[in-house]
């Protein structure tokens, strides 16, 4: 394939280095992005629809390069890959270059940059190693997404769109969508929209998350503030019926049992689920005891297709 979007010079400040007055100081970093993709369907159409808006990929670039901290231009030109092609699932490959002009070095010079490329359908996990024989198990996942900037409903269905669109992932499972009230917040912080998925992969708990996180990135997430609006949070509810202590990917996760945004909609998909552990128990049980159960309202059962918009019913 040899069509392509180019985007050259998209600009922004960032603090990604090594050195402690990097991570202190904003300097200026430069993004091109190649997106390679068939567009023979856009050039017969004439719509949107059928390529990628380049002004919303330039805006993911730019958002992550203002974003988390990296040590390594190498990894944000990962990042950038990876949550392009999160994020637009007709794109097959892109190359990634991230320059750094202002980068602490001793001698003259013009420019630092990074190349990388990326195919959809290269992973360079275990589960895409060269020894096609070994096969990896299938996995059974509980997700819970959440949102409450923007157009919140619809960036639920992208991620949805997304987390299936990873390698040998499949959603099997889409709860009702529910509005949550917040608490804990400050006043005036939007209500949540949630939902939860089943899903089923070969992707190991680390290397999900890891996905996840990309995805979250995709769509602006900046992990600062650890209890605060987000345009986008996944959690990994349930791993198998797993239960590990592992600090990067704890399992069952281990607020489950007390948020009835993740029981409420979690029992309407599955209302014979049980969560393991020290806190665990059919969620329809734990949902009762739930003290904050009243501050959830589902919002609509066919809101993937498009058509939530005001609460169906308060459930409990």
């Amino acid at each position: 394939m040899t069509d392509s979007i180019t985007l050259t010079g998209i600009t922004a400040q960032g603090t990604h280095g090594v050195l402690d007055f990097e991570k202190e100081r904003a300097q200026t970093f430069s993004v091109d992005a190649t997106l390679i993709l068939d567009l023979s369907e856009a050039g017969q159409s004439d719509q949107l629809q059928t390529t990628i808006d380049y002004g919303y990929a330039a805006r993911i670039i730019v958002d992550l390069i203002q974003g988390p901290h990296c040590d390594l231009i190498e990894t944000l030109a990962e990042h950038i890959a990876a949550a392009l092609l999160a994020k637009f699932p007709q794109l097959e490959k892109t190359q990634i270059t991230v320059h750094k002009p202002a980068a602490p070095i001793t001698v003259p010079f013009h420019d630092v940059a990074v190349t990388i490329e990326r195919s959809r359908y290269i992973d360079s996990s275990t589960s895409k190693k060269e020894n096609k024989e070994v096969e990896r198990s299938v996995h059974t996942v509980v997700l819970a997404l959440g949102s409450n900037l923007g157009n919140s409903q619809e960036t639920l269905r992208e991620a949805v769109v997304a987390l299936d669109n990873l390698p040998e992932t499949q959603v099997i499972g889409i709860s009702p969508l529910y509005q949550t009230m917040p608490w804990g917040m400050k006043e005036g912080t939007p209500n949540f929209s949630n939902a939860v998925l089943q899903l089923t992969t070969t992707l190991e708990a680390t290397e999900l998350l890891q996905a996840i996180h990309i995805i979250e990135a995709a769509h602006g997430r900046i992990r600062e503030e650890h209890w605060g609006s987000r345009t986008l949070d996944i959690d990994i509810i349930d791993f198998d019926g797993r239960i590990s202590d592992d600090p990067f990917v704890m399992l069952p996760h281990p607020r489950a049992w007390q948020r009835a945004f993740v029981l409420a909609p979690w029992s309407d998909l599955d209302p014979d689920a049980f969560i393991p552990g020290e806190h665990g128990g059919y969620i329809t049980d734990l949902l009762e005891n739930c003290p904050d159960k009243n501050n959830v309202k589902r919002i609509s059962s066919t809101w993937i297709l498009g058509n939530a918009q005001t609460p169906e019913e308060s459930v409990y």
